[in-house]
This record gives structure tokens, C-alpha cells and sequence, in this order.
């Protein structure tokens, strides 16, 4: 999709998601009437909570890749919610150097299976020295309920400014509506509530483009 990533590592990333894709293909996906347990929270050695957890997520990105979103219409319900904090620590997690303090947080905003098999392999690594900035625009498409416990939640983003830190005059991208999707699931965690983590990321997600695509590309015309 022509959209910066980190380099080695990126890759990385995304073949462990594939497999992870495989897996749920495979039918390991646990019953929807049987959530999967996430981590419990200090599992990595901390005593952090997951409300902790969430205030170190930056919802509205940071300096180097600020985040605006579009909330008019948008539900105020939780798995929606889950869903714009798994999109903003994963833009977050593009822009870092370092991996050693985010990837952690992960745990608290991706399933146990997600994080163990895309994101933990890398918790000690120092990433990229050439990171991913620039502002980006997100907007919600659509929330699909698709179980008791799990939804779709699809979003708009505008990437249009995103790009590599190195980039002194990166331009305007050409196709900068990204449609990304987060499959979401209300799971028991290791504390004994329940929260809405993202068990898969979309992006892009061809299926829900080919409906949402033009209206996404329509609203990506943001300037910073």
C-alpha cells in the first residue's frame, strides 16, 4: 500500500500477524462464548493496571504524530473506544525509536494471543532509527457487532502527511485514505474484569475498502 513502515522489524511484525491470521483461519480462535484470558496485569515484572496503562497510551499521538479524530456520530461505548486506543498505540509504536517501553503496553490493549505471538518477541528491541511522523486524521466508518463478545470497528484514516522522519520534503501522498479495521473482544483479564482488547489489525482491510473506500478517499483531503 506504499505507506512507511518500519523496516526489518516492520516485517517482522507482519509476518507474525499473518500467522496469526493462519492460526485463527486454522480454528484456535476461542468459542465466542468462552473469551480467551488476557495477561494479567505486572505480567511483564510491573505492577502497572490497565488503567495505568491506558493514560500512557496517547490517544491524541504525541508532538512528532499528533492524532485528530472525527468523533461526530461515533458511539460512546467501550469496544469503540478499545478500538481508537488500539489505533493510537499503533501509530504511537511507528513513531518510536525505541520499543523497549512501549511494546509492553501492548499487553493492556491487544489480547494475550496477539501480543504473545505479534508483539513480544520484540519487547526488548530498540527499533528504528528512521521512524514513522506526521500528523494523521481518524475517523470511524462503521461498528459490527459480529458476537456476544466481539465487533469490527473500521476506521478512515488520513495518512496523507505520514512519513518517514528522514523525509525532509515527503510531500502529499496520492492514495491517503487508509481503511483499517480492529477485530475486537470483550475478554476476561488477568485482574478479573472484562475489557474490549483487539485480538487482529486490519491495515488495510480490502474487504471493508471495497464499501467504505470512496467515502474514506472523499474525506482524506485534511491539511495540517
Amino acid at each position: 500500500m506504499g505507506l512507511p513502515r518500519l523496516k526489518v522489524l516492520a516485517a517482522a511484525v507482519v509476518a507474525a500477524a499473518m500467522g496469526l491470521t493462519m492460526v485463527s483461519c486454522s480454528g484456535d480462535d476461542p468459542p465466542p462464548d468462552k473469551p480467551a484470558p488476557s495477561a494479567p496485569a505486572g505480567a511483564d515484572g510491573s505492577s502497572m493496571t490497565f488503567d495505568e496503562a491506558y493514560r500512557k497510551v496517547p490517544m491524541n499521538g504525541t508532538a512528532k504524530l499528533p492524532i485528530s479524530w472525527e468523533l461526530a456520530g461515533v458511539p460512546d461505548v467501550d469496544d469503540v473506544l478499545a478500538a481508537r486506543r488500539s489505533l493510537a498505540y499503533s501509530y504511537w509504536l511507528y513513531q518510536e525509536a525505541d520499543w523497549t517501553s512501549a511494546i509492553p503496553l501492548g499487553k493492556y490493549v491487544f489480547t494475550d494471543r496477539y501480543y504473545t505471538k505479534v508483539l513480544a518477541p520484540f519487547a526488548t528491541t530498540s527499533a528504528d532509527s528512521d521512524p514513522s511522523v506526521g500528523p494523521i486524521w481518524a475517523k470511524v466508518m462503521n461498528v459490527e457487532k459480529t458476537g456476544v463478545d466481539r465487533s469490527v470497528v473500521t476506521f478512515c484514516t488520513d495518512v496523507g502527511y505520514w512519513h518517514r522522519a528522514s523525509e525532509k520534503n515527503p510531500g502529499v501522498r496520492k492514495e491517503r485514505g487508509e481503511v483499517e479495521s480492529y477485530e475486537m473482544e470483550n475478554v476476561q483479564t488477568g485482574d478479573g474484569g472484562m475489557r474490549w482488547l483487539a485480538d487482529r489489525r486490519l491495515d488495510p482491510d480490502p474487504d471493508r475498502k471495497a464499501e467504505y473506500g470512496a467515502a474514506c478517499a472523499d474525506w482524506a483531503q485534511h491539511k495540517p
